[in-house]
């Protein structure tokens, strides 16, 4: 080999081994890259199904938040029905009551509702039409302490119960009045007693 071939093959070698460190540098770059885009992904992925379970876990607590809801507003609905119903029963069950019995109640109703001084006592048609005979003495005699009520012969307008009326005052004693009139108290008696739990 000549002077000139030897320098050719050096010249040769070197750019090889030239190549060959710009090729291994590049892989370990390119490697380095790939390991760093990997390790990225990897984190977006992880943060992308975290945000997913955050987002799941916070619509399941709002569809169980407005499901507890609904299930309250029934709840309460169906306690209102059954209160409603107690009292609606109950209001039919004094209307339908034996006279004896019924008259007892307007009895206890007048002495707690009467006022002072001398008054009238209406009850409707069908009251009036069954009325005892002896029922004005026996208002009179619970109520001697306070004045006197007379019975009056004509009909009011009513359905059940009495009116009293005491020159300009008239105090309204009809089952409707006294059942409203106690609406709320029987309300809260009865879901004090039916649902206490």
């Amino acid at each position: 080999m000549t002077g000139i071939e030897k320098i050719i093959e050096k010249i040769r070698q070197e750019s090889l081994e030239k190549c060959n460190s710009i090729i291994a540098e590049a892989k370990r770059d390119g490697n380095e890259i790939i390991a760093e885009a990997k390790m990225k992904a990897q984190k977006r992925a992880e943060e992308i199904i975290e945000k997913g379970r955050i987002e799941a876990a916070r619509k399941e607590a709002m569809a169980k938040s407005a499901a507890e809801a609904v299930t309250k507003t029934r709840y309460l609905e169906v306690k209102n029905a059954i209160v409603n119903d107690i009292i609606a029963a109950a209001y039919e069950k004094i209307e339908a009551m034996e006279s004896a019995e019924y008259f007892a109640l307007l009895l206890s109703l007048c002495e707690k509702n009467a006022g002072d001084g001398e008054g009238v006592m209406y009850l409707s048609k069908r009251d009036l039409e069954r009325v005892p005979e002896d029922f004005e003495e026996s208002v009179n005699s619970l109520i001697y302490e306070k004045g006197a009520v007379r019975l009056s012969k004509k009909p009011k307008e009513i359905e059940n119960g009495f009116v009293l009326v005491y020159g300009e005052m008239e105090v309204n004693c009809t089952l409707r009045a006294v059942f409203d009139e106690k609406h709320d108290l029987l309300r809260d008696e009865l879901c004090r007693k039916l649902f206490s739990d």
